[in-house]
């Protein structure tokens, strides 16, 4: 059967649109550095008319570059791969093989919802970024386009999707998740990372006349009302930072929210043959495909708000380097997960080597000499200073930010851990939040046992695990229990030439 797109194919005029935004965003990647100086500069009289001329000139040049992008960019399906030729100057011509395709993902930008356009991304395994963009197809097009990249891992036979490369319409639909507003409002809300916020909103606000602040009525007002109430009871000060500060990441938490809600709501997440899909977004609609074999670890994060709600967040690593949780631009993972809803997923994804059912209850914790190793050398700081220095004010702040730091490594260690369970792996680690990675051992790259002399006399060794998402490493664990994963894995591995990438 003849692939619809097998005759080099153009993209509509309206795809000029991406290119200029593509470009826009190319240019301003890394803008919000000088977001102070701008605003700085601004208010100090920065507005000669020459600033306009170069932005309008610089907009004009993009355009004008998206518009030879778009007359240049032609693509084409054959039977097992995806070409697509480009360049302006020097012309460039990719080749992406459909075995070799990990995600397609279908979108809807707000700025082609009036038009009913969608543009696909094509991710690849080993990739650091989009291997294809193909912008303003209509519907229907980029639906049979996204069935024929994905037909091998739906239909699960190269073979078969070769001559029928719409063979796999016919595979059962599985409904793996789906999410209601509330959920999506929690993850949000436990989800959230202010940090990012007041790490832009800081210079900003160190521009504000302070003083003008203070003086102002309403403050005057506050600082009395504290003078009189709160500042003779420390226990009283001490509750009302603890309000502060729920209440300031409450408010960050706003914005998270509106992001989880805009970005997945409905969110909905099925089984086609041997392909994840996920759909959902308000503003910009999704329609996430991922090739089941291709995940190499599942993630099950849950931060310090998600413990208090006991709700976890499911992620699937695949190559190292392109792992589409770790990418602003789209996430293949499951919000706002139960212990009980784990237990009903895992099986529901049959076909990525792991076994395991649930996840653990507790774990194998690493050797206490690592902490030992570690957590004593903040100390060493505020020794030195307070042995030369005495006790004052200095060396009282550095024993207490270097007792915070070995607290947070003591932390840390209670959380490493593993469980050996059949073929899998659980690797546990975290610090106030905390994680379990499930790694199925058929699927490692290279394992590796070292030794320093003092773990070769505590009978310790640190154990490396390379898969193809990235390397797990447990520290200080029994040499007996490392050698024993290590010879387990090896013996899956050892006659199974299966590719896992």
């Amino acid at each position: 059967m003849t692939h619809k797109f097998s005759d080099w194919s153009s993209l509509s005029a309206w795809s000029i649109i991406s290119f200029t935004l593509l470009a826009l965003k190319q240019l301003f990647s890394s803008g919000y550095a000088i977001i102070p100086v701008v605003y700085t500069g601004w208010q100090k009289g920065f507005n000669s008319p020459w600033v306009i001329v170069a932005i309008v000139g610089v907009i004009t040049a993009i355009f004008i570059f998206s518009v030879l992008q778009w007359l240049k960019f032609r693509f084409k399906i054959e039977t097992d791969k995806l070409i697509i030729s480009h360049g302006i100057v020097f012309k460039k011509a990719d080749e992406l093989p459909f075995a070799k395709i990990q995600n397609v993902r279908l979108e809807q930008p707000l700025y082609f919802r009036p038009m009913g356009l969608y543009r696909i991304i094509v991710e690849t395994a080993g990739s650091k970024s989009n291997e294809a963009e193909l912008s303003a197809l209509d519907y229907k097009d980029a639906l049979t386009l996204k069935k024929q990249l994905m037909a091998e891992h739906a239909a699960g036979s190269p073979s078969n999707s070769a001559v029928n490369p719409t063979a796999h319409t016919a595979t059962q639909v599985n409904n793996v998740s789906r999410k209601s507003l509330k959920q999506l409002l929690l993850f949000g809300l436990y989800q959230n990372n202010a940090i990012w916020l007041a790490v832009i909103l800081g210079p900003i606000f160190g521009q504000l006349d302070w003083e003008s602040v203070e003086n102002l009525q309403q403050v005057q007002a506050i600082m009395t009302w504290y003078e009189a109430n709160l500042a003779s009871s420390m226990l009283l000060q001490l509750l009302l930072a603890c309000v502060a500060l729920i209440v300031f990441y409450l408010l960050f938490s706003i914005l998270s929210i509106i992001s989880a809600v805009l970005k997945y709501f409905p969110y909905k997440l099925s089984r086609s043959g041997n392909t994840l899909h996920r759909t959902g977004g308000i503003i910009a609609k999704q329609n996430d495909a991922l090739a089941i074999k291709r995940i190499q670890v599942i993630k099950f994060y849950q931060p310090l708000v998600g413990r208090l709600l006991k709700l976890w967040t499911v992620y699937f690593k695949q190559v190292q380097g392109h792992e589409i949780e770790s990418r602003g631009n789209t996430n293949m993972l499951i919000p706002s997960m139960t212990r009980s809803d784990i237990s009903a997923l895992i099986p529901d994804l049959k076909g990525i080597e792991a076994t395991a059912k649930t996840l653990p209850t507790r774990y194998q914790r690493i050797h206490m000499g690592w902490f030992w190793r570690r957590g004593l050398l903040p100390l060493l700081v505020p020794s030195i200073n307070t042995y030369f220095l005495g006790l004052n004010l200095f060396t009282d702040i550095l024993w207490i930010a270097a007792g915070m730091f070995s607290v947070g490594i003591y932390l840390k260690y209670r959380q490493y851990g593993y469980v050996l369970e059949d073929n899998n792996l659980w690797f546990h680690s975290g610090l106030l939040g905390h994680s379990w990675q499930l790694i199925a051992l058929s699927k490692v790259q290279h394992i590796a046992i070292s030794q320093s002399p003092n773990q070769i006399r505590s009978g310790l060794a640190n154990l490396e695990i390379g898969l193809a998402s990235g390397t797990v490493k447990l520290p200080y664990i029994s040499i007996i229990a490392a050698r024993a994963i290590a010879e387990k894995s090896l013996a899956l591995i050892h006659n199974d030439h299966r590719n896992w990438i």
